[in-house]
């Protein structure tokens, strides 16, 4: 399946944007993979306008509705990594809240929405994008390394929605 496009959000977009995510949030129950996200919290809708607002978030649409998004945000998240590519704060991209609705997985969207993100970030001036993916979300970890990326580091990571996790984190090279 093909996008009909790929682009990095507008303000006007928050609908469509929140939509998608509270759909991945609500279908999570069902799935053995993914995200452990948890809706009002991370992802909310203020949050989502501020990374709209502040960061980088590129949307996939199809159909006039938006089904897949991923924001990046700018600077070093991970400073206990020793992370083989070295680069500035600002050359550093950050992936987060990859998500297609459950709708459109297994469909090549992804790949699209990856490929959108990896356009802004060269774009952007970056020279490197860190990601983490929980430890056992091996669907992910395999897209990922699929598209270039490669395992730094397992280890624990505090997120403010869901506590203490095993992670593993990721570098991709620009």
């Amino acid at each position: 399946m093909k996008l009909d496009q790929v682009r990095v959000a507008q303000l006007s977009d928050l609908e469509g944007v929140v939509a998608l995510y509270k759909t991945v949030c609500d279908h999570q129950s069902l799935d053995k993979y993914g995200a452990k996200w948890t809706w009002g919290e991370y992802p909310s809708v203020d949050g989502l306008r501020d990374f709209i607002q502040q960061a980088t978030v590129v949307v996939g649409i199809k159909d006039n509705q938006i089904i897949a998004a991923g924001v990046m945000t700018t600077g070093e998240e991970y400073p206990d990594v020793d992370w083989p590519t070295k680069a500035s704060e600002q050359e550093i991209g950050i992936w987060h809240l990859i998500a297609v609705h459950p709708d459109y997985r297994r469909t090549g969207i992804s790949h699209q929405l990856l490929d959108g993100l990896l356009d802004e970030a060269r774009r952007e001036g970056k020279k490197v994008i860190h990601l983490d993916v929980l430890a056992d979300n091996l669907p992910s970890e395999k897209l990922y390394s699929k598209i270039g990326f490669r395992i730094i580091k397992e280890l624990i990571i505090h997120y403010d929605d869901i506590g203490d996790q095993q992670a593993k984190v990721m570098e991709y090279q620009l």
